[in-house]
């Protein structure tokens, strides 16, 4: 049992694309579905949280494994490859994470006619939809023409490089920026996106996208509590509260997985020896998976909470003052 859960745990520890999908797509979309306020709010959330884990699970690695392939054959340089690699799966992969926030809205003002976010969570009410289908094809129309000019332009910057290195004193000069350039944006081996890639690039485009198709002041708050506090706690989180977790655990299964600060990892206790390794397992099955349970909550639902009700209190307010008016 204790090495049957390891097996299912070790995964999210090892891979951070499988950890960061788990907690993306279960972990948050739960939490955000359970504290949504409408079902209209429900729907949006359900777009924008499956849309972007298609996108950095199963775009990104499928697009980097094609365009991989593809510049392989073209040339036989591996550098000049893996940066036309790099950059051309990219200049798909942004423009789409940028539009998740404007197609969701672009889908609600269609459906609903609503086009202010207090609607959308219920604290404003309409006395009637209005149709408003071809405001949202227009405004639909003008994303597709921004997304195809930003991803023309990094295909023409790739194209632009290849044709550029075929010139060996041009290759030369840049051959020192392109070794950077792929050792930190480079694609783990199965494809799939690191660290460095949400932090550098996708969370950037993802944010400004959100903030860009916020529909009023109180979503912008929403936005702006939102990524504060979630993007240092995706990347800094786990370190901030798991300590205190593996030392608890050590201390009752008399264990020392936590050894001077560093905490050993699956692949090290399963290189164990049988007489310990099981004991050693069940602290980090414990450890492991009570720090990835509270730092998802505290990601996606405790976010979504203090939005809730520092909306609706904020909302109330000045509704309130605008009527003593």
């Amino acid at each position: 049992m204790i090495e049957a859960v390891a097996s299912i745990l070790k995964p999210l520890e090892t891979s951070s694309s499988i950890g960061l999908f788990a907690r993306d797509t279960g972990g948050c979309l739960l939490s955000r579905l359970s504290l949504s306020r409408t079902n209209q709010e429900r729907k949006e959330v359900s777009f924008a949280e499956i849309s972007e884990s298609a996108i950095f699970y199963f775009l990104a690695p499928f697009l980097a494994k094609l365009s991989g392939n593809i510049f392989s054959k073209i040339t036989k340089n591996p550098e000049l490859s893996k940066t036309s690699q790099i950059l051309s799966t990219f200049a798909i992969v942004l423009p789409f994470v940028y539009s998740i926030a404007p197609l969701r809205n672009l889908t609600t003002l269609n459906k609903t006619g609503q086009d202010e976010f207090v609607s959308v969570v219920g604290l404003k009410k309409e006395d009637k939809k209005e149709d408003k289908s071809k405001e949202a094809k227009n405004k639909a129309k003008d994303l597709i023409e921004k997304m195809s000019i930003i991803s023309s332009a990094g295909l023409l910057t790739m194209a632009g490089l290849l044709l550029s290195c075929k010139n060996e004193k041009i290759y030369n000069l840049l051959k020192p920026v392109m070794e950077k350039f792929n050792k930190s944006f480079g694609f783990n081996e199965n494809n799939s996106l690191k660290l460095m890639h949400y932090a550098a690039l996708i969370y950037p485009a993802s944010i400004l996208g959100y903030f860009k198709a916020s529909r009023d002041k109180y979503e912008k708050m929403e936005n702006t509590r939102r990524f504060s506090v979630t993007v240092p706690l995706l990347f800094l989180g786990d370190k901030v509260i798991e300590k205190p977790i593996y030392k608890f655990f050590d201390k009752k299964f008399n264990t020392s997985v936590m050894d001077n600060g560093s905490i050993k990892s699956y692949n090290e206790i399963l290189k164990m020896p049988d007489s310990i390794k099981n004991q050693f397992l069940k602290t980090k099955n414990w450890a492991f998976g009570l720090n990835f349970l509270v730092s998802t909550i505290l990601v996606a639902g405790g976010v979504a909470l203090l939005n809730r009700i520092q909306t609706k209190k904020n909302y109330e307010k000045e509704n309130n003052l605008n009527k003593n008016v």
